[in-house]
């Protein structure tokens, strides 16, 4: 377990770390159009954060294959059930996106622990993890399974950070979604926004501490500043890209 003064930064998964496009071309193996993969990944989202609200807890899977069984009815899909059963197994055959490993690399070197915290499944999630080959690079994986919350309760934050021995005030978010950042940092956290595949950052959130298009520049921005929080001093950055 991480020493609690261990400066950690915390990765999101899905789209964060492994692309959903193997998700699109799923969708268009069953005569669907690719961007059917946004419109159900954003009902899913919705859907969990409805759910959540009233005080409800469904994992991930029940989740998905629900709302993509909704989904798939109102566009007229015969036989849904079928269909969900094909394409949800994709989930497990995500590729992570071309700067995971270089940034991952980076995060080690510079000391940082690394975290991956997700709303999916601890078991896919690890299979991701081995199939990318990320498995050196990764100290924890932390699924909303273990706190029955979804991101971005203040509490599933608080959860997972603590869970590997580390505090909200020692710990970087970085996520491609601004609803994430904007949840890490109501819970005390720093927070690097990557561009995956929103160019903009929602103007009703809560700003993080940077943005870039790239993993790598957040890595080496955010783990000099947890190591000037920690004490350790600041190492030499090519800076931030806000």
């Amino acid at each position: 377990m991480m020493s609690q003064k261990k400066p950690v930064l915390v990765f999101d998964v899905i789209e964060t770390i492994f692309s959903l496009e193997a998700l699109s071309g799923a969708f268009k193996v069953e005569g669907l159009p690719s961007h059917t993969k946004d419109v159900f990944f954003g009902q899913l989202l919705r859907d969990a954060f409805a759910t959540s609200t009233t005080g409800t807890y469904v994992p991930f899977v029940e989740m998905a294959r629900g709302t993509l069984e909704v989904l798939l009815t109102n566009l007229g899909v015969p036989s849904p059930e079928a269909v969900a059963g094909r394409i949800l197994p994709v989930f497990g055959q995500l590729e992570a996106h071309p700067d995971v490993h270089e940034a991952l690399a980076l995060a080690r070197s510079r000391g940082m622990g690394v975290l991956f915290f997700t709303n999916g499944s601890t078991a896919n999630t690890q299979a991701l993890v081995e199939r990318n080959g990320l498995t050196d690079h990764v100290d924890h994986i932390f699924s909303i399974e273990s706190c029955r919350q979804w991101k971005p309760k203040e509490s599933a934050y608080r959860a997972a950070v603590e869970r590997v021995g580390s505090e909200p005030g020692h710990c970087a978010m970085i996520a491609a979604h601004a609803w994430d950042t904007a949840g890490a940092m109501n819970a005390g956290m720093l927070a690097g926004w990557v561009r995956r595949q929103d160019r903009r950052f929602h103007p009703a959130m809560t700003k993080p501490t940077c943005t870039s298009d790239s993993l790598v520049e957040l890595v080496d921005s955010l783990s000099d500043r947890l190591s000037s929080i920690n004490g350790t001093g600041p190492k030499t950055s090519s800076g931030p890209a806000d």
